[in-house]
């Protein structure tokens, strides 16, 4: 059964009926799905026809601007890198120009090429030493030139720009890197007879790989029928790759040029990886031509751009891969995409928002259905116009909010006695919390003085009506400055009346008696009831009404077999305390009650203050004992009235004491136990009347009239304790526990019956099939009959 000071939950009581705002209680909004669909198909097409206005002339524009940038940018792209590998070929072409002027100038000095064996002794040796001089001069002039030789035929010495060599050492130390053999560049020496190019490459593993030269022979003098000298110039492979690297820049790909016989002259990977150039090389050749090809090697995919010079006939080919050569392209094509994705999203959003812009109408004359949480069934609105589903809907939600509202209401007094019972119970609150909680219970307790008043009938009155009766007798008390809340406390089968006054009065004692007294009549005018009345000390603060409420129940308690009167005041046990100023009546009273309310830290600190009052205020240790005695009596008593069966106390134990130390170890001990046996009787209390009020609910949830007062008046209890009992022992309020069980045995009946619905409905308990219906629909997503037929029983 509900404890006094149990904390208030407000999201417990409102779950899966009503939410908060604010401090009102208002229906929680449903969401309305079939109607949100007819919305959305309303809304949905709005929706498409805006994006087919913005979208395709968008897609139009952005195709025509994705050719004219990106396609015809690629065009141009492409035809600046053949521009600038004819720039390439121009270059080379004016270089190997310049080859061909060094000739013509050599061959114009006929001493230098004159036959040596007919020369004189001092002229051959003036040549000799005139030749090596003229190739440096000429190599100087011309940087690209890695080295000049001249050759007289049938001699065996070779003349560089470093001096004068045999052959054979030429070939085995000054120029030992290259593959001279190979290219048969001796033989070739004696017999060219007109220009001639060719690649030496070099030998071994341990020199780079673009370390290869290109050789160009020429006969002196030029253009005679028996040449008496030949000319070798040759060029690095990298002085030719140098031309593409300062014109294309830093490229990726692959170099090469081939003589108009489609031999190799010049073959160089620049950071293109493991590629391989061999099969390469192979495509290349089939190409015929100046343009532009693709070609795939090795998984690669590649653009070659091929340029013919007219001069020479060598063909000059750049191999790149595709992401490299339209790296431009692609970045632009990026951009472009991205700008149109971005326009699609801004006509997306322009879309929706004009869709909602055009709807808003609709919408506002739909609002009221979706704000009612009201779903009818396909079936009803089917053929029906906006304005037939909004009448509909409208008076669908006036009965749906009649029935909130009846809930409501019956919620209302749980709200109230939960603030009520925490306010008694005396636990730490957080102040905003605590006014929060008064403001949603409508309760008004802004005032200037506060106590409390115990009410109970006489106990020789056993025929007066059930307590349920008196409660709502004192459920709200007016008099002229200040007003009343009472509330039902189970446990001791009494009612709690806290007063609040606006003034603080002069004559305290008098005010109470007034309203007391007032209180008696209407319980004897009305149910015809003797009442008894304990009133607690009056405090200034709002936090001090537990203190007033153990005092009102400790009074109440010590004089319900007095029939003198009617009326007992706390203060008049102090008044008496004062009389015999070394008897602590206020703190035994105070004690005794808190045991009986199982409340074990209050008993506790009531115990120590009593202790302390008899060790400051007697003198004999003889009477010490009698007034300890007296408690322990007092304990028996409560016992007694509390009924405890299995509760025993070695009474010989707890009167062998020899100093109040001892006595308070002993008590100390006694009201744990106490205090443990109470809470334990409380809960078995809870679970037996839990028991039988889910039991009869369980045994009566088909009777129509099944209700909280039928409930309360069954068990002689009051309405609103029994709404508060239900949702405290089965997390969900009365009426969601009946509509289960009901909505659960109507479901087992359509599956398992033939009944008709209006038959099974009525069966249950509900009387009106229309609104069961719509429940039905908006708890399981399918009306009964849709229901019936899932299930197999159509």
């Amino acid at each position: 059964m509900h404890q006094i000071g149990q904390e208030w939950n407000l999201s417990n009581y409102t779950a899966g009926m009503v939410r908060r705002e604010g401090c009102d209680i208002i229906p929680h909004a449903g969401k309305g799905a079939g109607l949100l669909a007819r919305q959305k198909s309303m809304f949905r097409k709005l929706f498409i026809s805006y994006i087919v206005i913005l979208a395709v002339p968008l897609f139009i524009l952005g195709g025509i601007v994705y050719y004219f940038n990106v396609v015809s940018y690629q065009r141009e792209v492409s035809e600046a890198n053949l521009a600038k590998l004819t720039q390439v070929r121009n270059q080379i072409d004016l270089e190997l120009k310049s080859l061909r002027e060094i000739i013509y100038h050599i061959s114009s000095q006929a001493d230098m090429y004159a036959d040596p064996y007919t020369a004189a002794p001092d002229e051959k040796g003036d040549r000799h030493s005139m030749i090596a001089p003229q190739l440096m001069a000429y190599k100087d002039h011309y940087p690209f030139i890695d080295e000049i030789m001249f050759y007289y035929r049938g001699d065996t010495k070779v003349y560089l720009t470093s001096g004068q060599y045999d052959y054979q050492s030429f070939e085995n130390n000054v120029k030992k890197n290259y593959n001279w053999a190979g290219a048969s560049v001796f033989k070739e020496l004696n017999s060219v007879s007109a220009p001639k190019s060719f690649r030496v490459e070099t030998k071994g593993s341990d020199m780079p790989d673009d370390s290869n030269m290109l050789a160009f022979l020429y006969p002196v003098p030029l253009l005679e029928t028996i040449p008496q000298a030949s000319v070798l110039f040759t060029v690095k492979e990298t002085e030719f790759f140098s031309k593409f690297q300062n014109i294309l820049g830093n490229f990726e790909g692959a170099v090469f040029i081939y003589d108009p016989y489609y031999r190799s002259l010049v073959s160089l990977n620049h950071q293109m990886g493991s590629l391989d150039m061999t099969s390469l090389e192979e495509q290349l050749r089939t190409f015929k031509g100046t343009g532009i090809f693709n070609v795939t090697s090795g998984g690669m995919n590649l653009i070659a751009t091929r340029m013919v010079s007219e001069e020479t006939d060598w063909s000059y080919i750049i191999a790149m891969p595709d992401s490299f050569f339209y790296k431009s392209v692609n970045t632009n094509s990026t951009l472009i995409v991205g700008i149109i994705f971005i326009l699609l999203a801004a006509g997306f959003v322009g879309a929706l928002l004009f869709s909602l812009k055009n709807y808003k109408p609709i919408k506002v004359l739909l609002s009221q259905f979706t704000k009612s949480g009201y779903e009818e069934s396909d079936q009803d609105i089917k053929g029906k116009n906006e304005f037939e589903i909004i009448r509909l809907t409208f008076e669908s939600a006036l009965q749906k909010n009649k029935d909130m509202l009846m809930q409501m209401n019956a919620q209302r007094p749980l709200v109230k006695d939960q603030c009520l019972l925490t306010l008694l119970g005396g636990k730490k609150i957080d102040p905003g919390e605590r006014d929060y909680l008064i403001k949603c219970s409508n309760l008004i307790l802004d005032g200037s003085a506060y106590y409390c008043m115990v009410l109970s009938t006489h106990p020789d009155d056993t025929e007066g009506p059930e307590l349920g009766h008196i409660i709502a007798l004192l459920e709200n008390v007016y008099f002229n400055g200040g007003r009343g809340y009472g509330v039902e406390v189970v446990n001791g089968n009494y009612v709690a009346v806290i007063i609040v006054l606006q003034e603080y009065p002069a004559d305290v004692k008098s005010k109470q008696q007034d309203i007391a007294g007032n209180l008696v009549q209407q319980a004897k005018e009305n149910l015809g009831l003797q009442m008894i009345v304990g009133i607690g000390k009056i405090y200034r603060s709002i936090e001090q009404l537990n203190a007033s409420y153990l005092e009102a129940s400790a009074v109440l308690f010590d004089n319900q077999i007095n029939n003198k009167k009617a009326v007992h005041f706390f203060d008049d046990i102090e008044n008496a305390q004062e009389q015999i100023n070394w008897y602590p009546m206020k703190e035994q009273a105070l004690y005794i009650q808190s045991l009986k309310q199982g409340d074990q830290a209050v008993a506790l600190e009531t115990l120590r203050a009593l202790i302390e009052q008899l060790e400051a205020g007697t003198i004999s240790y003889y009477m010490v004992k009698c007034l300890c005695f007296d408690i322990v009596n007092h304990i028996l008593k409560a016992m007694n009235q509390m009924n405890f069966r299995n509760f025993s106390v070695d009474i010989k134990e707890l009167i062998k004491f020899n100093s109040l130390q001892e006595f308070q170890k002993c008590m100390e001990s006694i009201t744990l136990l106490f205090c443990s046996q109470v809470n334990l009787q409380k809960e078995k209390e809870n679970v037996e009347l839990k028991n039988k009020i889910i039991f009869y609910i369980n045994e009566h949830f088909k009777d129509s009239s099944l209700s909280l007062e039928h409930i309360a008046g069954q068990f002689g209890l009051s309405t609103s304790f029994v709404s508060r009992f239900i949702k405290d022992e089965t997390g969900v309020n009365f009426v969601d526990y009946l509509s289960n069980l009901r909505m659960n045995e109507v479901k087992l009946q359509l599956q398992y019956t033939d009944k008709l619905i209006q038959e099974i409905v009525t069966d249950v308990g509900y009387l009106n099939t229309p609104s069961f219906v719509r429940k039905f629909k908006a708890m399981e997503g399918v009306t009964p009959g849709q229901y019936r037929q899932i299930t197999g029983k159509g």
